[in-house]
């Protein structure tokens, strides 16, 4: 059985309807790693609602964080002044709008591609507007105890003029600070300044600290359950600090959680939006297609992790994901996996999709071009008899991946443009033979992707001369390089004319 409808079953004997909560402090851009925790999520609202239960995703937008640094990809002098501020109280790095909606709008707009609609919850007005109060003031009526918890489930030691609460300073930045004065809802502190200042918690001046933060959201939203990193579960953790204050303090359930593992990049470790060492979710969306992002998640259990290769890996991958997507429609897929691929999809799978080779779309994507060409060159292979308008639109969608992963990522190895010009080159006589050979063999053979492969090997066996030879020869007449696509298919796209027209100029 899928991990997802493990969880949901085990959800599902408690009760019915659940909330799915995910959620992240919008810092930066928000990367693939980070998508791994709302696709979870997702996976499991699907598996509730499929076995009839009701389940919503939210999604917590935490913008009443702080900028706690000047990140690599900030202006230093711009934001060097903002630091310690609410994000939704900086302005974005395009002069307009704030800096969370910079960073989130796009991932949103991600979401609805990967096939993910939550409800957006905006923490920042979750307090401005008040709905944390009975919460807050529970904690903070009850400051010795939650003292103690946090202490004795950490194994820290809090300062002896600790206060649940990280105040709001004259410039607004989130701070700590000497509590002089607590008579709800007022709260006054003293700066490292020696200032004293005043915050009205019922209009949201500053915020609870994260240990609080989270246990307070699971009560006011009622969360029942949560997929977050593992960097939270660690004994002692937020998590095991969190599961303590909402059933001793507040008075609640314990949400039902999983833990996933992080996604590498490979090479370079874990992603990490703070040090640049990522590739955003609307990145990722330009180079493959959304069911192949969400079946590398949907595959492996969530306590694996993830080692992600954008370059030759991310071509191996979709090639994975549509051997896949043969197996399931010929009903020869394992349980498992089948569900996998399900919960892939982006809306209703059609068993009656044609089925295109991605590598051989990567090769006429360089070499056609336009969707028309692309087209009419599996049609002209035989690859494919008809294609309908829903083929059409998978076709625009993973060539356009294609054309931004070989702008940013493809290996040197898959590239290639053929030459409009015959490359200038000075052949041995030995290689001349070799024209002359493909030449005569190509002349007279049947102009088919698999025939056209064979003759290579036909022409190894007769005249004794390696097949990677030929092979070479003619990648450098047609490409002017060493290596190139898989021959056979990309010949049998190009007119026969052109490619002995090509030959004959050498000779």
């Amino acid at each position: 059985m899928h991990w997802a409808d493990v969880v949901a079953e085990k959800l599902l004997e408690q009760k019915d309807e659940h909330v799915i909560s995910s959620g992240i402090t919008p810092s930066g851009p928000i990367h693939l790693g980070s998508m791994r925790e709302i696709l979870t999520a997702d996976a499991i609202v699907r598996a509730i609602n499929d076995k009839g239960g009701k389940a919503k995703l939210i999604y917590i937008a935490d913008n009443a964080d702080p900028l706690r640094k000047v990140y690599p990809f900030l202006d230093k002098e711009k934001y060097g002044k903002y630091v310690g501020r609410p994000l939704a109280e900086i302005p974005g790095p395009d002069g307009e709008g704030s800096y969370d909606e910079y960073f989130l709008e796009p991932f949103f707009d991600a979401l609805k591609q990967v096939g993910v609609h939550p409800k957006v919850v905006n923490n920042y007005n979750q307090y401005r507007q008040g709905k944390y109060n009975d919460c807050i003031k529970i904690l903070l009526d009850n400051k010795d105890n939650v003292r103690n918890i946090l202490e004795t489930v950490s194994g820290r030691q809090l300062p002896k003029n600790w206060f649940p609460w990280t105040f709001k300073d004259n410039d607004g930045a989130l701070c700590d600070g000497k509590l002089v004065d607590y008579n709800w809802p007022y709260v006054s502190f003293e700066n490292k300044k020696g200032e004293i200042v005043k915050n009205n918690l019922e209009e949201g001046d500053g915020k609870l600290p994260w240990r609080l933060d989270w246990p307070t959201k699971w009560k006011t939203l009622g969360v029942t359950f949560e997929a977050f990193g593992k960097d939270h579960a660690t004994k002692g953790g937020s998590f095991d600090t969190g599961r303590k204050i909402v059933s001793d303090v507040l008075g609640s359930r314990i949400p039902h959680h999983i833990v996933y593992e992080w996604i590498n990049l490979k090479g370079k470790g874990a992603m990490h939006s703070s040090t640049g060492l990522a590739i955003s979710a609307n990145e990722m969306l330009t180079m493959a297609p959304p069911e192949v992002i969400r079946w590398l998640i949907m595959q492996p259990q969530p306590n694996r992790h993830i080692d992600f290769d954008p370059g030759l890996g991310l071509l191996n991958s979709v090639d994975k994901y549509d051997k896949i997507e043969q197996e399931y429609k010929m009903k020869n897929l394992e349980e498992n996996s089948s569900r996998a691929f399900e919960l892939s999809q982006i809306g209703d799978f059609s068993t009656e999709s044609k089925h295109v080779s991605y590598r051989h779309l990567v090769t006429l994507t360089q070499s056609k071009g336009s969707i028309e060409k692309v087209m009419e060159a599996f049609l002209k292979i035989g690859e494919i008899e008809e294609f309908n308008p829903e083929d059409r639109a998978r076709l625009v969608t993973r060539m356009e991946c294609i054309k931004g992963w070989l702008g940013n990522y493809a290996p040197e190895s898959v590239k290639f443009e053929i030459q409009e010009e015959p490359p200038k080159k000075n052949y041995s006589p030995h290689e001349i033979k070799i024209i002359k050979h493909l030449n005569s063999k190509l002349a007279a053979i049947e102009w088919k992707s698999q025939s056209l492969h064979d003759s290579f090997y036909d022409l190894q066996e007769e005249y004794n001369i390696p097949a990677k030879e030929y092979f070479k020869v003619m990648y450098n007449i047609l490409l002017d390089k060493d290596r190139g696509p898989r021959l056979g298919f990309f010949l049998a796209s190009m007119e026969r004319e052109f490619v002995l027209d090509r030959l004959k100029h050498y000779l």
